[in-house]
């Protein structure tokens, strides 16, 4: 069984906040009143609570990445793990998921290279001592490693992520580190291909993985560019590793796409991701496909089922950077506004509508995201090169989301 490799609309693009805080205003596309409806619209690092009640369009934005599973909304954040010493700037991550009504938060991913490179420093320094919150280290480091993480999706209950590692050493060349993967989070464990799919699907789907990369090397090697040696040269050393992988959406069906993990003095930047793999649904599935949209042209188009009847449509500009989002019932259109791309799912609130305790709890989110400051950061790709010295918070306190949630 080999799978097709459908297109995919969007690549792994860095977003910035598009907007926060709440903005009302009056439908002016027409003189009848929108649909009435209620959902969430996730972009990369950005959720936008939309409601049309008569002739109002609510629109709130913040800088959350949520996920809904077991009927509960989670947030889902970073924290820098900051291990540095005097002359060495060595700051890892660690991924939380904090329950939005009980506030609880659970370690779902720790980065394991960075802390490797602590100990590795450490013992080959004797009498060093890791720096403490308050203290500054040297203005150029000759040690440096950060790494980060970027959301590529969330399903239900499955974080899609890649994840990078970057490490430079005065006198050596840099070193990457790339790789990608799907956490559950309800156990933060990572989920396997055969964690998602039967066995038979699963076995099909990673033959046909290795397929692809075969595939992806005998086409570089018809290529005569610079870029292209050095990608073959990378995937020389390369071996294909059936954990890393992603799940993506084109057009309302999930797909697998895996990709080549690479690491050295030469590896590239980015994955090189393979082309994405269409299975059968599998059960799970069922339960989330509305929340996804079917690709047109130039739109993407949620359906919405109930009695309200309406559609939630997202037009991209020709840049592809920005989506302006639209409430329609098939004859009439009213906009809602516009919001950076990629527009990753809905979460709909209205049918089934939600309880008022997750209600509850997605306002006070909401309202606490607004306070964010300029430091704080959801699961996304900041990319932060190694560069001088910079101040960190203690791990403790979240520097990357707010130092007010209970471990």
């Amino acid at each position: 069984m080999v799978f097709s490799s459908p297109p995919v609309r969007f690549g792994l693009a860095l977003v910035v906040v598009a907007a926060c805080g709440t903005r009302d205003r009056t439908s002016n596309a027409s003189s009848s009143p929108p649909p009435h409806g209620e959902f969430l619209i996730a972009t990369q690092d950005s959720t936008f609570w939309i409601t049309t009640k008569g002739m109002r369009v609510r629109t709130r934005g913040a800088p959350l990445t949520l996920a809904r599973y077991d009927g509960r909304f989670f947030e889902l954040f970073l924290a820098d793990d900051d291990r540095s010493f005097q002359d060495a700037l060595l700051v890892g991550l660690r991924v939380y998921r904090r329950d939005l009504v009980s506030g609880d938060s659970t370690l779902v991913f720790a980065d394991s290279i960075v802390p490797r490179i602590a100990r590795e420093y450490a013992a080959a320094h004797p009498g060093v001592h890791p720096l403490t919150p308050e203290e500054d280290g040297a203005e150029d480091p000759a040690t440096q490693a950060t790494a980060d993480l970027q959301v590529v999706d969330v399903h239900g209950p499955y974080l899609s992520f890649e994840y990078h590692v970057d490490m430079a050493i005065r006198g050596r060349a840099t070193w990457h580190a790339t790789r990608r993967g799907v956490i559950d989070l309800r156990s933060g464990h990572a989920a396997r291909i055969a964690d998602l799919f039967s066995a038979t699907v699963a076995t099909a789907l990673i033959d046909s993985g290795r397929h692809e990369l075969m595939s992806a090397i005998d086409s570089l090697r018809k290529d005569a560019s610079e870029p292209a040696r050095r990608a073959i040269a990378a995937l020389s050393r390369a071996r294909f590793d059936e954990r890393s992988f992603v799940l993506t959406v084109p057009d309302s069906q999930v797909a697998v796409e895996f990709d080549v993990p690479l690491r050295g003095s030469d590896a590239p930047d980015e994955a090189l991701p393979l082309s994405a793999l269409r299975p059968p649904r599998p059960a799970w599935w069922s339960g989330l496909q509305r929340e996804f949209a079917q690709a047109g042209d130039d739109l993407d188009r949620w359906h919405h089922f109930g009695d309200s009847g309406y559609d939630v449509v997202a037009r991209y500009d020709s840049s592809a950077e920005t989506a302006r989002i639209s409430l329609t019932d098939h004859v009439r259109e009213w906009a809602v506004g516009a919001v950076t791309t990629p527009v990753l799912h809905l979460f709909w609130l209205d049918r089934p509508p939600v309880d008022s305790v997750q209600r509850r709890a997605l306002s006070r989110a909401f309202d606490e995201a607004s306070l964010y400051d300029d430091a704080t950061r959801t699961v996304r790709d900041s990319r932060r090169r190694p560069v001088a010295r910079v101040r960190f918070a203690s791990a403790r306190s979240f520097p990357r989301r707010v130092a007010r949630h209970h471990t």
